[in-house]
């Protein structure tokens, strides 16, 4: 099943830059299939959520937040041919990349790669990293819903990242992007090129 696939993994720190490497990917490469983590979160009345201490807000920032069994299995149907990624590209045009006899599949979210069974399936695996007051300030930025209640950031935000990271970090087949960097899609476009991916 996954040999006809190449399996593209982008995870990392909120703000650090997944969605826009996934986003270039997803123009860049065909045939391919994007799946976004965050379209799997709990509602938020969801008994199944933990609060974070101290702040009066769920914890969204933990793998049992997110209805991990359902991403799995859907990006399961869609490996074996029934389609339920969120983005897809299959136009074949000028410029862009790939590979013969093989289609690419994207998932990209704050903890895919931590956990196993996705991470299992990525042939690729990059995590984005940033220092905590370049976080800090692109967090205070963006607008969630719902939004981040006074000390989220610090008390779950950033302490959530910490222990995802570090249990990242001992896996030797991730790369490890800086989010202040420009360079990630020229680096994963390289891995591309060396797994076979050609301009058509």
């Amino acid at each position: 099943m996954v040999n006809d696939w190449i399996v593209i993994g982008i995870s990392g720190v909120t703000c650090g830059g997944k969605t826009t490497l996934a986003n270039r990917l997803r123009d860049a490469l065909v045939p391919v299939y994007v799946f976004h983590q965050d379209k799997y979160f709990l509602p938020d009345d969801s008994p199944k959520h933990v609060r974070c201490p101290g702040v009066e807000h769920n914890n969204y920032d933990i793998l049992s937040a997110l209805d991990m069994d359902k991403m799995h299995d859907d990006v399961l149907r869609t490996l074996r041919g029934e389609t339920r990624a969120h983005a897809v590209d299959l136009e074949r045009a000028e410029g862009k990349w790939g590979v013969p006899g093989k289609s690419f599949l994207i998932l990209e979210g704050f903890t895919v790669l931590n956990h196993r069974p996705l991470n299992e399936l990525c042939h690729l695996r990059y995590y984005f990293v940033l220092e905590y007051g370049e976080c800090a300030a692109r967090r205070a930025l963006r607008l969630y819903d719902p939004p981040d209640t006074p000390g989220y950031f610090e008390q779950c935000v950033w302490p959530e990242h910490l222990r995802f990271k570090a249990q990242i970090e001992k896996d030797s087949r991730v790369k490890m992007l800086d989010g202040t960097s420009p360079d990630a899609f020229e680096l994963v476009l390289k891995d591309l090129t060396e797994s076979g991916a050609s301009r058509l």
